[in-house]
Order: C-alpha cells, then structure tokens, then sequence
C-alpha cells in the first residue's frame, strides 16, 4: 500500500518536473528535451501504475510492442539527457547515427517477428551495456577536458548529474532485463517488482531536483561568477621547493627561507594586469617594482617555488587576466582579437596557442561553452 501510494506521488511529482521545465522554456529559451522525455514518460507511467495498483483506475493490458520500444529507446534517451546537460551541442546528425541503431533493432523486430524473451534480454544487456560505457567515456573525457574552464563548485555539480545519470541507467538496465527474462513466469509480479524496487532511487533523484533546481532549469554552468578567483584555481605557487636545490643557490636559500612564506603569500595575491605589458627579460624587474623585494628572491621563488617555467608564467597570468576580463563581461562587446591584444600576446596565433595550452580548449570555443 505504502509502496504503490509513493509510486503515485512520485510519478506525479516527475510529471510536475518535466511541466515546470516546459514552462521555463518559453522565458528562458533553454530546455534539456531528453530530460522533459525521461521524467515526463517515467512519471506518466509511475501514475498510472500507482492509480492501478490502488484500485482508482481498471488495469489495461500493456502492449508488449509497447513495452519493446520504451525499453530499447531508454539507454540512447539518457546517453544524450547527460550530453544535453554537460555538453556545448548536439547535432541533429549525432542524434540520427544513434537513432539509426534504435531503428535497425525495430525493424529487425518487424521483419523477424516476436523475439525469443531470452534473446531479446540478451540483446538488451548487450545494447544498454554499448550505452552505459559511451556514457562513462563521455562524462569521464568531459570532465578531463574541462577541469580548468569551470569552477570547483561547477564540476563538482557535473559530477553530481552524472552520477545520477548512470545510476538511473543502471537502473533501468537491471530491471527491464529482469523484466524479460521474468515475464514469461508472471508478468504481473515482474512489473510490480520493477516498480517497487527502483522507488527509492526516484526518490532520491527527485529530492536532489528540489536542492538543485538549476539542473531542471539547464544552468549547470553560469556565465558570469564574480566570486571565481583563477589565480587560486591554477594553484602556480608551491610552498615547498618543488626540486633539489643546486649547489650555486644554497647560501641564497638560507637568506630567503625566513620570507618565502610572505613572498608565495604576496606573488599569489599580485594581480595579473600590474605585469602582463612585461617580457621575459623585464619579468622579474617588474615584480619587484609592485612588490618591492630583491630581485635574487624573485629568481628563486620563480625557479623553485613556481609550477611553469618564466615564460609560461607569464603567458599564464596573460590568460588569467583574459579569463577575469571574460568573467567580467568583456566579450560581450568587444572581440576574441580585441581581448588577446588587451591581455599583451604579440598575435592572434599566440594568443589561442596559449590559451589552448593552459586551458584545454580555444578562446572562441571557450566563449561558446559559456553561452
């Protein structure tokens, strides 16, 4: 009673979810339509099986065609609810290669007729396995390839979707395979078992919606975050000597190691506009100008303390002052090119090229992931 009373809050409650993500669609013109599908289906079907199993409504046969569809259609539905959440775009020629093999199984269905039960689960198995494994690559190489663009706060919410994604394929795997290979001993059980066993999971997705509604909304990743800091997040200064001194530099080291907690704590804190107009060889003059420090402790923090080379720190705090002008608005009136020449890369060219470097992806790709 208890278990059939929560199916039929559960399912009304998806179905609220996927109306409520219709809604926003019309005042903010952003949709995840492969999420609307997910909850909108699971929740039609969870009310329905809830106002059966009460007794309100009679039972009608399920179509065993029906059924086939929905089971085969899941696994590619979720692969690209994660993509839509996670990802830049979708192609609508991604969308049919992948369709192209729901299709091919289909027709194989029509042609061939019934399949045998345990065959069918076995080719299920093996079809949501195909899926399962493209979802992990797919999350596992985003999240590798874009630790750098987004915050802390922003992966860690791709990591939360994610895990809920493949937890709900998991799911639906498990169960619409023991769903077949159950059915032909008591299809009534089966079901009922199917539904009561992957309530709690439902439930607990819903409550993580109620926490975080910005994932129903599909604003995993914000534009603007005045509170980023990418001078932290890059982590270029280390508090130990980060290798083996050389002989040349020990009676130096001696000098500078009662200071080298306030110099890290102050190289840390310089703000990246004050030294981007430097070269390589005017670096550290320019350091100690702000900073007011000799010259030979700068050399040693940079050579022992820093995580890059001279040069690639300062390419770096370039970049760090085109990512806090991007932060700030910057693209939105004026142009890629523009901002390379403000942040001082001598070209175009150099600019991606380090861009790219330090940041995984290109500065136009970089702008499109944000819009």
């Amino acid at each position: 009673m208890i278990l059939n009373l929560t199916n039929l809050l559960v399912g009304f409650s998806l179905i609220i979810v996927a109306f409520t993500v219709i809604l926003n669609y019309f005042t903010s013109n952003k949709i995840n339509l492969f999420f609307v599908f997910i909850t909108l289906s699971v929740g039609v079907a969870r009310f329905r099986f809830g106002l059966v199993s009460l007794g309100l409504v009679e039972e009608a046969n399920s179509s065993l065609f029906i059924i086939f569809i929905i089971m085969f259609l899941s696994p590619p539905i979720l692969y690209y609810c994660l993509k839509s959440f996670i990802s830049i775009k979708i192609t609508w020629k991604e969308v049919l290669l992948h369709t192209s093999i729901f299709l091919c199984i289909l027709a194989m269905r029509l042609i061939f007729g019934v399949i045998q039960l345990e065959r069918l689960g076995v080719l299920f198995i093996i079809y949501g396995s195909f899926y399962y494994v493209l979802l992990v690559n797919s999350s596992r190489n985003f999240l590798r390839s874009h630790q750098t663009i987004f915050n802390k706060q922003q992966l860690f919410k791709v990591k939360q979707i994610t895990i809920w994604v493949l937890a709900l394929a998991l799911n639906n795997t498990f169960f619409t395979a023991y769903y077949i290979f159950f059915q032909s001993h008591n299809k009534h059980e089966a079901i009922t078992n199917m539904y009561h066993g992957s309530i709690i999971l439902w439930c607990l997705f819903l409550i993580y919606l109620f926490f975080n509604p910005s994932i129903l909304f599909n604003e995993i990743f914000t534009k603007k975050d005045p509170n980023r800091d990418f001078l932290k997040e890059f982590s270029i200064w280390n508090r130990k000597e980060l290798k083996k001194l050389e002989p040349q530099d020990v009676a130096l080291e001696i000098i500078v190691r009662g200071n080298m907690e306030k110099l890290i704590e102050d190289l840390k804190n310089l703000k990246p506009e004050l030294i981007i107009h430097s070269n390589g060889t005017k670096l550290i003059h320019e350091i100690s100008n702000h900073l007011n420090y000799p010259k030979s402790h700068l050399k040693f923090a940079l050579k022992y303390h820093c995580r890059f080379s001279q040069s690639d720190y300062l390419n770096l705090i370039r970049v760090i002052h085109a990512l806090n002008l991007i932060n700030d608005g910057y693209l939105e009136k004026y142009t890629i090119e523009t901002l390379g020449e403000v942040c001082h890369f001598n070209s175009r060219t150099s600019f991606y090229r380090h861009f790219k470097k330090h940041m995984g992806v290109s500065p136009s790709r970089y702008k499109r992931i944000l819009e």
